[in-house]
């Protein structure tokens, strides 16, 4: 019988619960053949193992739907393993990601920790999982990252992420990053302000400070005709 790797995933599963194995994610394949408990660690950076794990997981991603409520509850907690134990950092991006698409509140523990993993790749992951859960505690987690996660990278993508947030809490969160001396983190905070807010004030960083500090700056006058043809490469 052939399995799709979302259904794949669930076999391994019973496996990991039949056998109480604990040597990694899918701990139920290691008990059953010798050959992966000796080549795990080996094989889980580049190796038939970490192929197979991330294509099962960006099935699960891309197609949560297609598990019943049983198995999302299966998933779930194996999820969480990989993104609390796994050595893998594209591992545990991706098992984050996969979190977010159930609703779950069992999954607000792991993706909470997922924003401090050592990896900046996995605190992305994380930063793009809140967006897509959304709610206050998701605000609440991705403010916190634009005020205070170490890397830019990070910063920038909290930031991207609260263009889905339209009220008073994200316009301050933005006013952070705004106000931050790096040109593309000012530059990404002014992209989510015009979503957020529904203004336009171009780029304009001054304008925008005025808007996000409660003041009514000037909206800036429309291009002429004979501006917006200069502008037009052809002419």
């Amino acid at each position: 019988m052939r399995f799709s790797p979302a259904k794949a995933l669930i076999v391994l599963l019973v496996g990991m619960a039949a056998s109480g194995c604990a040597d990694g994610p899918f701990g139920g394949l290691t008990a059953m053949n010798p050959y992966y408990r000796n080549q795990w660690e080996k094989d889980e950076q580049a190796g038939p193992t970490f192929h197979t794990q991330l294509a099962e997981l960006r099935a699960i991603r891309e197609n949560p739907t297609g598990l019943s409520p049983q198995e999302q509850r299966r998933v779930i907690p194996t999820l969480a393993d990989i993104v609390q134990n796994s050595t893998n950092t594209v591992l545990r991006a991706e098992a984050t990601l996969a979190l977010a698409e159930f609703p779950a509140p069992e999954t607000i523990p792991t993706l909470q920790l997922a924003m401090s993993d050592e990896s900046t790749d996995v605190r992305i992951a994380a930063c793009r999982a809140w967006g897509r859960r959304g709610g206050p505690e998701a605000l609440d987690v991705l403010s916190q990252a634009v005020s205070s996660d170490s890397d830019l990278d990070v910063r920038l993508a909290a930031t991207a992420q609260l263009a889905k947030f339209k009220d008073q809490q994200s316009l301050q969160a933005l006013a952070v990053a705004l106000n931050d001396k790096d040109p593309a983190l000012q530059h990404r905070a002014v992209q989510s302000l015009k979503s957020v807010s529904g203004q336009d004030y171009g780029d304009n960083v001054p304008a925008w400070r005025d808007f996000v500090e409660g003041r009514s700056p000037a909206l800036p006058e429309p291009p002429t005709i004979a501006e917006r043809l200069r502008s037009m490469s052809w002419f």
